[in-house]
């Protein structure tokens, strides 16, 4: 299992899909924390401005408790009526603001509206009653949890402070936007995000390592010898280029091969020739059946004949294989190119009897020596003239022309009145 998992990670597909994830988890992640880093800052924001909020609002309920208290006169003992008032008018006001608000003793005691007695712990703190100043806690308590409390001191009574306005609000009403909200939504979105962003990944790597697999594929059937394998190239991005080549690729593999079937097959025919030549006359010589002197030099002349076009096309061979291993080196000298020709008539004029065909040979004037590797010439002078008087029917003419260049140097051609070569052969 973890080998196969290798392998899969391994794999391009595998790589794909593992950065795709990665980025758009990354992407998420770091969208997602900015998004609640802000959330929260926006949350301390408004938190703040609740609570200087309620304060005010809770100086404002302490003016008109005040402001109720004088208009009804200043007791030392409150007559039912205005602590009946009181309630209304603590009560409505808490409704405005969604806050508890009561009226409360030094000692805690709640004194309206008394069901929040139950509500209302008496352990407040002295210094939360006892000061001469609004003050603004949080705490807890333990029917409504974690709260924020507002102590308002009241001048209502004989005894300055001894009185209090409460104004409790839990800390969780104090933010009314819908951040929480927009919170469960961000972890929904991203939820689903995640998931569009795993099936984007399988998708996108699939998309993008199809055509090379398929490349890959096609190579692995080539290199097993399917050299009609070829790619479907679609599109005109990288990965089609990169598939063009290979179809040109595998073309020219295709093509080299059927030319080295070719060349085997013409080697092996030009090589049974001067063999079977060779050795017909050796064994006519071995077993006798040629008396006559002539006729027995005649044969020896064929034979060392035979066994010099042997020799010059193994050597054109040992040639052509060194140029195909890049150890073809030059080694230039002076030549004549009128001896040279020359030569090269003398060479073919058997062939050209023996074909039927016309062989001339076709010098500018003046021809001056030149530097040039004779090997090498002689051996493209000898592919191209074979090939001439191979193509050429009887009754035909092959011609070797030189001339000299404005820049020095030859200019040699070899002409023929054959069929030709089919341009799809050219290459």
């Amino acid at each position: 299992m973890a080998g196969e998992k290798g392998r899969a990670f391994r794999s391009l597909r595998g790589r794909f899909l593992f950065y795709f994830l990665a980025l758009g988890t990354l992407s998420l992640v770091i969208f997602a924390s900015l998004f609640a880093y802000f959330i929260w800052r926006e949350n301390e924001r408004l938190e703040k401005k609740a609570r200087e909020e309620l304060v005010g609002q809770a100086e404002r309920m302490a003016r008109d408790l005040e402001t109720l208290f004088a208009m009804g006169g200043r007791y030392p003992e409150f007559p039912v009526v205005t602590l009946e008032r009181v309630t209304q008018l603590l009560r409505l006001e808490g409704q405005l603001i969604n806050a508890t608000s009561a009226l409360v003793d030094r000692e805690g005691t709640v004194v309206a509206p008394r069901a929040l007695s139950l509500l209302i712990p008496r352990q407040l703190g002295e210094d939360l009653l006892a000061s001469q100043e609004t003050q603004a806690r949080e705490t807890e308590f333990p029917r409504l949890g974690k709260v924020l409390v507002v102590a308002v001191p009241l001048d209502i009574s004989a005894q300055p402070s001894y009185y209090n306005l409460l104004v409790v609000k839990r800390i969780g009403d104090l933010v009314t936007s819908p951040s929480s909200t927009l919170l469960r939504y961000l972890i929904l979105a991203t939820a689903v995000a995640l998931a569009l962003a795993v099936a984007l990944a399988l998708y996108l790597s699939g998309y993008v390592s199809r055509p090379l697999r398929r490349l890959s594929q096609a190579a692995w059937e080539l290199a097993h010898g399917n050299l009609d394998s070829r790619v479907e190239v679609t599109g005109r991005d990288e990965i089609a280029m990169l598939s063009g080549y290979f179809n040109y690729m595998a073309e020219r593999v295709q093509r080299s091969a059927q030319q080295q079937r070719d060349f085997v097959a013409n080697v092996s025919h030009e090589i049974r020739t001067p063999l079977t030549s060779i050795e017909g006359f050796s064994q006519a010589l071995l077993e006798g059946m040629v008396e006559d002197e002539e006729d027995r030099g005649k044969y020896l002349k064929i034979i060392s004949e035979e066994s010099k076009r042997l020799q010059r096309i193994l050597s054109q061979l040992l040639a052509l294989s060194r140029i195909d291993a890049g150890a073809w080196a030059l080694h230039p000298s002076a030549l004549d190119p009128v001896t040279f020709f020359q030569e090269m008539e003398e060479k073919y004029r058997p062939l050209a009897a023996e074909k039927g065909v016309h062989l001339a040979v076709e010098l500018s004037p003046g021809l001056s020596a030149v530097r040039t590797d004779r090997d090498a010439l002689e051996l493209v002078l000898t592919n191209l003239l074979d090939n001439a008087f191979k193509f050429t029917s009887q009754g035909g003419k092959v011609t070797l022309c030189a001339d000299p260049l404005p820049r020095g140097g030859l200019r040699v051609q070899v002409r023929d009145t054959g069929q030709g070569i089919p341009e799809d052969k050219l290459e």
